[in-house]
């Protein structure tokens, strides 16, 4: 009955299920006298786990601190970060005035100017508007097996 116990037990040790009480008992059995021979490689590992287990590092742990790498970087990154700022925000743009932009003294020329430019903004928005055709078919499947 023990043994099938400890074997259930292993099981779960294996998979990372057991408590703190089983792994005790675990320990007690593996580090006694008596233990099954098709379980004598367990006997290793509880062996070393008992003994690390009560072991202690002699030297000193040091813990650097990484505020300073992290100050530096939080300070290069802002010294970057205004640096774009201020030339993105400075780069001479000229502002245009309403001789720049050009005028059509003929009317025709003007209403045949603009009919091209409002043919080529028609033409991207039906672009557009064939892709939505995949959207309302699935809305249309959409809708014949869900109920909203």
């Amino acid at each position: 009955m023990e043994l099938e116990k400890i074997e259930a037990l292993l099981k779960k040790y294996e998979e990372g299920e057991t408590t703190l009480a089983e792994e005790s008992f675990l320990r007690e059995y593996f580090t006694g006298a008596k233990v099954a021979p098709h379980l004598e490689p367990y006997r290793l590992l509880f062996a070393y786990t008992s003994k690390e287990r009560t072991s202690t590092y002699p030297g000193k742990v040091e813990v650097k601190s990484k505020k300073k790498k992290f100050a530096f970087v939080g300070i290069a990154a802002s010294i970057i970060l205004a640096i774009g700022l201020f030339a993105s925000l400075n780069t001479g743009q000229e502002e245009l005035s309403g001789q720049d932009l050009g005028s059509i003294e003929d009317p025709e020329e003007a209403y045949y100017k603009t009919k091209e430019a409002l043919q080529m903004v028609a033409a991207a928005l039906n672009t557009g508007k064939e892709e939505l055709i995949y959207v309302e078919e699935f809305d249309r499947a959409k809708n014949k097996y869900i109920k909203e």
